[in-house]
């Protein structure tokens, strides 16, 4: 990309994650113009594998499991020749001792209540176009939802465990019609979760930047962005980069930036007041990933922990090792929701020491076994402040088809616009979607 502020391109795009690469990509295979900024040193945003553990071994930080119907991803790893493979049947090791008999009966119930709602959704791919009983659901929360049908008591560990894991935030923060619209969203058949890129997540994102500059298009790292100003005939984007002011012009922009972001940049003229009560309605979900390397994969040997503790702030433990070769293994520590934001006033070396005394009590002497460790708060992290979006009561119906609308020149792409919620595929979705519109909004009226 040019230094020189007369340098203009047809698109710019802000944010090389995976909403922001596959946009620029799809943008220069049909031969527009196209330049990218990226405020850290790497591509791929919230995709991040650790890749400094011992003995060749790598892990997620960030996303990791891909669904049978992540239909953009799958295509993309045949396209770039990136190996997938189906996960083995082990799931991970539970940090919290089986549920009682009333806990299964009110969950189950509660999900023949959301799948009954979810039948109900008129349009699984605009769920806001809904009748008024369905709107008025969207501003009641999962517990509330619960506690109507009386289930909330007993079902209430398993009710946290499924937010914190899946949605990363507790139920009384998560719209349950957003649940139900999710549910019809994805039908009947779907496989959660079936695989994983074999040789790291990070891989895709690295394969889609290359793509794009083999075709010409213009990338910069550490390229921080400060403000936007659109102007009669374009946009013009103020960054900086090596410590030096950078211009960039072009004819429409694709802001594919994490929601938290978008209110901390100026933009001239300001956002319209309808998108900025949006972006206040989307819920940021909290997430801290930890990863510990041991010695040997002890938990194959002893499958059932000899014990569990009182009480855990983690919620899944699971093997992110178990695609690949050798006798050490990485145990991945996920923590979420009001877990996560507790942890935040910890230091990286005492939530990893948490994740180990929780382990000691499930195996004994597992200390002995540590080669290497790492943890990450999403929330923390500048660029990100999130790690992925929940749908806080109102957004699903309110907010999110008014902040899918451009805005002036404008277009505007990531995660927290799909209904993949929180996936690589809702990112790529997204990024499709503004794409598709910047090339109508160049192309010469038929």
């Amino acid at each position: 990309m040019s230094d020189s502020h007369n340098q203009r391109y047809d698109c710019v795009v802000l944010g090389a994650g995976l909403a922001g690469l596959y946009a620029a990509y799809l943008l220069r295979q049909s031969n527009f113009s196209v330049g990218v900024l990226e405020a850290r040193e790497r591509v791929g945003g919230r995709v991040l594998t650790l890749r400094t553990l011992a003995h060749q071994q790598h892990a997620e930080l960030g996303p990791e499991f891909i669904d049978s119907n992540h239909h953009r991803v799958i295509r993309l790893a045949e396209r770039f020749n990136l190996t997938l493979s189906t996960r083995p049947d082990f799931w991970g090791v539970s940090p919290s001792p089986p549920f009682g008999r009333k806990a299964q009966r009110a969950w189950r119930q509660f999900w023949n209540e959301v799948y009954a709602l979810a039948a109900q959704v008129p349009d699984r791919h605009a769920p806001w176009h809904a009748p008024e009983s369905l709107h008025m659901l969207d501003c009641v929360s999962m517990r509330a939802f619960a506690e109507r049908l009386g289930v909330w008591t007993a079902g209430e560990p398993l009710f946290r465990r499924y937010t914190q894991n899946m949605e990363a935030t507790e139920p009384e923060n998560l719209s349950v019609y957003s649940i139900a619209a999710q549910e019809a969203f994805y039908g009947k058949g779907v496989h959660a979760g079936v695989y994983r890129f074999v040789d790291g997540t990070d891989r895709l994102p690295r394969a889609l930047a290359d793509a794009f500059c083999a075709l010409g298009g213009d990338l910069r790292l550490s390229a921080p962005v400060d403000a936007v100003e659109q102007t009669p005939d374009g946009v013009r984007v103020y960054a900086r980069q090596a410590g030096k002011p950078l211009t960039v012009q072009a004819s429409y922009a694709i802001v594919a930036l994490p929601f938290p972001v978008l209110t901390q940049l100026e933009w001239r003229p300001a956002f319209a007041p309808w998108r900025v009560d949006a972006l206040q309605c989307a819920g940021k979900g909290a997430v801290i990933r930890t990863l510990v390397q041991f010695r040997r994969r002890f938990w194959r040997e002893e499958p059932f922990p000899r014990a569990y503790p009182d009480r855990a702030d983690i919620s899944a433990i699971w093997e992110a090792t178990d695609l690949q070769a050798g006798e050490s293994g990485v145990l991945s520590f996920w923590t979420g929701g009001d877990a996560a934001r507790r942890w935040a006033s910890l230091s990286e070396h005492a939530r990893i020491d948490e994740c180990l005394r929780v382990l000691e009590v499930m195996y004994p002497d597992c200390r002995a076994q540590v080669i290497a460790a790492r943890s990450y708060d999403w929330q923390a992290d500048p660029f990100a402040q999130h790690a992925y979006i929940h749908h806080a009561p109102g957004y699903l119906t309110e907010a999110l088809p008014l902040l899918r609308q451009p805005e002036g020149r404008l277009h505007f792409a990531g995660d927290y616009l799909s209904l993949f919620v929180g996936y690589m595929e809702g990112a790529l979705e997204s990024g499709e979607r503004a794409a598709h519109a910047v090339q109508d909004a160049l192309r010469p009226p038929a």
